[in-house]
């Protein structure tokens, strides 16, 4: 047999070998991991596999092989040394209460020897400290005990993925790759995870144990096997490289890279380790959005928009050509789309993606620089540079520079403390590298150690705050050892049902009595558990002893659903039967809004590009709300044809096709499936006019097109970068909608003496005329605010002075904040250097505005400070621009009478 030197190669032998051991391929998950709320990303190959292992699903084969994309955010900083990646494929086989230590020690051996040719006497094996039942498998495979290794939890327990999830005893088999003559066994510091010659290729995990999130570990109801072979590691000893990056799997990445290194002193490693982070950085980014991530401030998308940003920083140390990125999607796509057809599909997008954040970077860089540039001029620094500062760039410095009291006077010229290279790092993006060099070049040094002291307390914050927590793992129902609540709602809306349990505050009670709210569980249901974007149904129950609200169904945990529900009469036992009934009207209105989604997700895809794909929905009775993929914002002529091709679908009155199939002939068809949701091996596929719109879905659905009625886009904005949001109506909901607009329209007509042909003329002109009172009415209010600005008599209006600055006071009537404004501004440009503080009384609440010149001391913002303790209030703003605001219109004249009084306790 042919040794594999490719990736491909690699990846075909592994799976048709544990094919031929009876495993059914299943195809990888997405990175974004489905239901799992304990994991940021999809870090191993039994991610996806975490209900077979704890015995909540069925998994559709006992044995199944795969090869999973994977993330780890650990090693995003280690990425350009020779071994770490942020992405990576996992090559995995899977036994679910099947085989065990034997069968998964004795294949993992034989593929290893016979069919990647390993050399057996470079193979050392690890176990965890207590089982010796692994060593003694290794023994009768013919491994000599000096071969076997034994270590404890950090090395040899793996799991759980995730705050909780399937865990244990594991065993590792290492690659030796030094020189077999140098073989030292009596040395204790010399074999596997001791010295450096050793690499880690292949991990069986002997899953025996679920780890809940109080770190509690309980014997799961069969053991299981988890292995996992990281494909580009084992190719790169395969390839006898010492590295991943001498591979197939980024050679080309790499000499693709366009540089020049002619105005900097590098070395050629300096040189290689910045592009090997730019190539993994951008294969790795590729994989992210393909998947639905997106560049955010948080979670996944702050993990991705690090990685960016981490491979432009470096792309600026050797002067690459812009755009750095979108060639590395260009040639992950081409290496990898036959395995990951979503690369390929989605190429253009990716690459708006990569370059509208090189472009974003781009600026942030520049305004970083600024306001750096802008903290030297505060300590009169003078640098060889020039560049042009803008006011807001002096203002954020100012800002930031006020706060470092903490730093000796002497100090501050000679270095940039931490809180202001953080400042710059987390409010503004600006990176610390940058940071470092241009003050390098400046002659100014770097508290580091406060930097990473700031650092570490923003990150516990975020810790604490952080999305991915401990997730309520409903282990509750877990326990109840009740079989999964067969749903047979899609063709029929009563069912009569058994009570499996009643549930109330958590805890499994017996009897519930009229008026109470619990959680009812039956053996089954056609009443629709919410999951995939629709809502629950609701409805009644109903025996000769109680009736019973259903206010919702959701899923709990496998298969069971649960109803919430309220008792209205009577009582309810557990082993009662009960006659269900869904609310049809509303079932209805959701099942035409779920297939319009279907129908304007093809119509999105067809008229605006195949990069749109879901990434949200909401199917509720009285809208839906769909979420796509797309970085700009849709004109109303690309609205309108959406619209369009959705109700000319709906004419068309095309049958909804169901069908059921596997998960991986669904997709091989090109049904499309969605991002963070979890698919069995069985699915059910919707098709409309196939191959235009096919979808993979669970959801309640109309059976013609037709049912839906009109359909119209309420309205489309953005959710976040790359997001897009449309809210929609059907049916009743849009007669409704017309209905009561044409109502509007009618009685505007009238009160206008308007037609339908003329209307629009008259409120354009109307429009006209108001504006231009509007003018004239701001104009006269300027005049009359002048005119009280300058009436020195007024005992509204004062001057003093403190701290040798000049302070000018006036109370002014004003119908708005704007015009408040203008009158600040009258007053600060009257004054050659000072502060101007203007007040009024707008809508019965008190508001101030202060302004400063441009070369004084004092700070507007800190003005701001103080005066909304006097008027119990709030404010902010800037070292030149502030506003306070308060609640009770009584504190203005009290606090502008006595301001003078007041400044003095805090400017001399």
């Amino acid at each position: 047999m042919k040794i594999p030197k490719t990736a491909d190669d690699l990846r075909d032998s592994f799976l048709k070998f544990f094919e031929s051991k009876d495993h059914l391929i299943l195809p990888s998950s997405s990175l974004i991991p489905s239901g799992d709320p304990s994991l940021l990303l999809t870090n191993s190959g039994m991610a996806q596999f975490k209900s077979y292992f704890s015995g909540e699903k069925d998994p559709p084969s006992k044995r199944i092989t795969t090869a999973q994309k994977c993330f780890r955010t650990t090693d995003i900083e280690e990425v350009g040394d020779d071994t770490h990646l942020t992405f990576f494929e996992m090559l995995g086989n899977f036994s679910f209460g099947d085989y065990f230590k034997d069968e998964a020690c004795a294949w993992a051996l034989e593929y290893m020897t016979e069919v990647l040719n390993f050399d057996i006497n470079r193979l050392f094996f690890t176990i965890y400290n207590d089982d010796d039942e692994a060593k003694q498998i290794w023994l009768d495979l013919g491994i000599p005990e000096k071969y076997i290794y034994k270590f404890g939890d950090e090395d040899n327990w793996w799991g759980p993925a995730g705050e909780e999830g399937p865990c244990g005893p594991c065993s590792e088999i290492h690659y030796y790759q030094g020189d077999l003559k140098k073989l030292n066994f009596d040395d204790p510091n010399w074999g596997p995870n001791l010295h450096e010659d050793f690499i880690e290729l292949y991990n069986l995990v002997f899953t025996q144990f679920y780890r809940d999130i109080n770190s509690k570990d309980t014997p799961l109801p069969f053991n299981n096997i988890d292995t996992g072979m990281g494909l580009e590691r084992t190719l790169a000893v395969l390839t006898n490289n010492k590295t991943v990056y001498k591979t197939d799997v980024f050679s080309e990445h790499l000499s693709n890279i366009k540089y020049d290194i002619s105005s900097k002193s590098l070395s050629t490693k300096d040189i290689e380790i910045v592009k090997r982070i730019i190539a993994e950085h951008g294969r790795s980014a590729c994989f992210l959005i393909a998947d639905g991530v997106i560049p955010e401030n948080t979670g996944r998308g702050y993990v991705l928009r690090r990685l960016i940003r981490r491979a432009i920083i470096n792309g600026i140390k050797i002067d690459a050509s812009f755009p750095i990125l979108s060639p590395i999607a260009n040639i992950t796509t081409e290496k990898l789309s036959h395995i990951y057809p979503e690369l390929d599909e989605k190429l253009n997008f990716i690459k708006s993606i990569l370059d509208t954040e090189e472009e974003k970077f781009s600026k942030t860089l520049n305004f970083g620089t600024q306001v750096l540039y802008s903290l030297f001029e505060l300590r009169d620094i003078k640098v060889k540079e020039s560049i042009e500062i803008s006011l807001d760039a002096k203002d954020v410095a100012k800002d930031i520079y006020k706060n470092i009291d903490n730093l000796n006077k002497k100090d501050i010229k000679k270095t940039l403390s931490g809180l202001e290279a953080f400042s710059l790092y987390d409010t503004y993006g600006f990176p610390i590298e940058i940071t470092e060099e241009i003050c390098t070049k400046s002659g100014l040094d770097i508290d580091r150690k406060s930097f990473i002291e700031v650092m570490n307390i923003q990150k516990n914050k975020s810790k604490q705050s952080s999305v991915f927590i401990k997730a309520n793992s409903m282990k509750i129902f877990s326990e109840l050892n009740i079989m999964p609540t067969e749903f047979v709602g899609y063709d029929r809306l009563k069912t009569s049902s058994k009570v499996l349990s009643i549930m109330q505050n958590e805890k499994d009670i017996q009897i519930i009595k009229s008026k109470e709210e619990f959680d009812l569980i039956i053996d089954k249901t056609s009443f629709y558990a919410e999951r995939g974007g629709q809502v629950g149904d609701s409805g009644i129950a109903e025996n000769d002893n109680c009736k019973i609200e259903i206010i919702d169904t959701i899923p709990a945990y496998g298969e069971i659903y649960i109803h919430k529900a309220k008792i209205t009469e009577g009582s309810l036992s557990v082993g009662n039967n009960l006659n269900l009934t869904v609310d049809g009207s509303r079932r209805e209105k959701i099942r035409r809004n779920h297939t319009a989604t279907h129908l304007i997700h093809a119509a999105l895809r067809e008229i605006v590009g195949l990069h749109v794909r879901q990434s949200g929905s909401l199917v509720h009775p009285d809208y839906l709300r769909f979420d796509f993929t797309n970085m700009h914002a849709l004109d109303n002529e690309t609205l309108q044809i959406v619209e369009d091709r959705v109700n000319d679908v709906i004419r068309n009155n095309f049958p909804v096709e169901i069908s059921y199939t596997t998960y991986d002939k669904a997709i091989k068809d090109g049904a499309l499936a969605f991002f963070g949701e979890k698919y069995d091996h069985e699915v059910r596929t919707i098709k409309i006019d196939s191959p235009w719109s096919h979808e993979l879905c669970g959801g309640t659905h109309m059976s013609y097109t037709g049912g839906i009625g009109l359909f119209k886009i309420i309205s489309e904005n953005g959710i976040g970068s790359g997001n897009r949001r449309i809210f929609a109506l059907t049916g009743i909901g849009t007669e409704t909608m017309v209905r009561n607009n044409l109502f509007n329209l009618n009685e505007i007509m009238i009160k206008m003496n308007a037609s339908e042909e003329n209307i629009l003329d008259k409120f354009n002109l109307q429009n006209e005329i108001m504006k231009k009172q509007q003018k004239t009415i701001e104009k006269l209010q300027g005049e009359l605010t002048e005119f009280s600005l300058g009436n020195k008599t007024k005992s509204d209006n004062q001057e003093f002075i403190l701290s040798d600055t000049k302070f000018a006071i006036s109370k002014v009537d004003v119908p708005n904040i704007g015009a408040l404004r203008k009158a600040g501004d009258t007053l600060r440009n009257n004054l050659t250097e000072g502060v101007a503080i203007v007040g009024s009384v707008i809508d019965n609440k008190p508001i101030i505005v202060i302004m400063t010149t441009v070369n004084i001391k004092i700070a507007a913002n800190d003005i701001a400070s103080i005066l909304s303790k006097e008027i119990n209030g709030g404010g902010g703003g800037n070292a030149f621009t502030a506003q306070v605001g308060g609640k009770d219109p009584s504190k203005l004249d009290s606090t502008i009478s006595n301001l003078q009084k007041i400044l003095s306790e805090h400017y001399k």
